[in-house]
């Protein structure tokens, strides 16, 4: 999965770090999975502190269920996600992120997938060495809603790169801006096109706000790919040219997106974490969050929040803040500070300093 959004993003931030960390206290770690992909998705110079065994299975499917034979030479498995080898579980740290199609069912109504997940945290609670969730609503959540233990859990903060995600100069936001055909100051809204994201909310309070001139700023969507979210098409219909969408984007061009916005709005109704309001933070961009899920334990007081049901009190903030750049960015310091919490070297040292101690029991 490390090409993947979220999950993708953790597995390449920790392993930027994890081998080097883990090398100096006498650990090997080998990477399992598809050599090509780990090749394209890891610099040459982190590569050298691993190993690689190759191991190819579905994401999801049965045959993950049985890894591989030499799963049982290693000390410890550390699975990323919960499509983890129960045939091994008995020496695997599993990550946990969210549990989405549990606490979202109006949008994720697969039985199949519910029941496949059902079985498989029944698995991890009774066997696995270790739950990381990337959060402590991750942890709670996970506890109400299968019964896991509070101490079989650890949470360990995704982190992010400060060195990518910083504030940009005028000259490269100019020429960014350019590039795609944008004007400053714009609203932003990043993740993928799913309906758990509430950018349908967003919409409609933006076509009322533009309707009564109440607003001029455009709105910028990215990570769908350039492409609309099929649940967004109609009602946008007769405004497609107050939304822009841009394509998928380097990491370097996704902070500069950040840097040249007038404000996040991340109206979400579930995250097991939330990248994007930190990396927009991390850039100098003030964020307009949704108050639900994990999103005010990751941003604290540090952001501008609204009820992500109440298009009133969204719409009322929303012109506020674009009214007056004094307010928007009157939290833009607390939010570096804040950004600077999540740093994947940190998280690396923790969950080394976890594998030790599993080690050791």
């Amino acid at each position: 999965m490390i090409a993947h959004s979220g999950i993708g993003s953790r597995i390449k931030g920790l392993l930027n770090w994890l081998g080097d960390i883990a090398s100096k206290k006498g650990i090997q770690i080998v990477l399992l999975g598809n050599p090509d992909l780990i090749k394209k998705n890891l610099s040459p110079k982190v590569l050298s502190t691993y190993e690689i065994l190759e191991y190819n299975a579905g994401i999801y499917s049965i045959k993950e269920w049985f890894g591989i034979p030499e799963m049982k030479e290693f000390a410890l498995l550390d699975i990323p996600h919960f499509n983890a080898p129960l045939k091994f579980l008995d020496r695997c740290v599993v990550t946990i992120h969210d549990i989405i199609p549990f606490r979202m069912k109006q949008f994720h109504s697969s039985f199949l997938k519910q029941a496949y997940m059902k079985l498989v945290f029944l698995f991890i609670r009774n066997k696995a060495k270790r739950i990381i969730t990337v959060s402590d609503f991750t942890a709670k959540d996970i506890t109400e809603v299968f019964s896991f233990s509070p101490s079989q859990i650890r949470t360990i903060y995704n982190g992010l790169d400060s060195k990518t995600f910083s504030p940009k100069s005028d000259p490269e936001k100019k020429k960014f801006l350019k590039l795609y055909g944008l004007k400053p100051g714009y609203l932003l809204s990043v993740g993928i096109g799913k309906e758990h994201k509430n950018l349908g909310f967003v919409l409609r309070s933006l076509k009322k706000l533009w309707s009564e001139k109440k607003i001029k700023a455009d709105w910028v969507i990215a990570g769908s790919g350039g492409k609309l979210p099929d649940y967004l098409v109609e009602e946008a219909k007769g405004w497609e040219d107050r939304i822009r969408l841009v394509p998928y984007l380097s990491e370097q061009e996704l902070a500069t997106l950040y840097s040249a916005a007038g404000l996040l709005v991340y109206p979400s109704l579930y995250e097991g974490f939330g990248f994007p309001p930190v990396e927009a933070q991390s850039c100098g961009c003030p964020v307009y969050s949704s108050n639900s899920s994990v999103l005010p334990e990751i941003l604290e007081d540090t952001s501008f929040y609204f009820d992500p049901k109440d298009s009133l009190s969204f719409e009322t903030g929303l012109v506020r803040l674009l009214d007056s750049s004094k307010l928007r960015n009157s939290k833009t310091k607390a939010g570096l500070k804040n950004s600077k919490r999540f740093d994947w070297k940190k998280s690396a040292t923790d969950i080394v300093g976890e594998y030790l101690r599993l080690v050791k029991n």
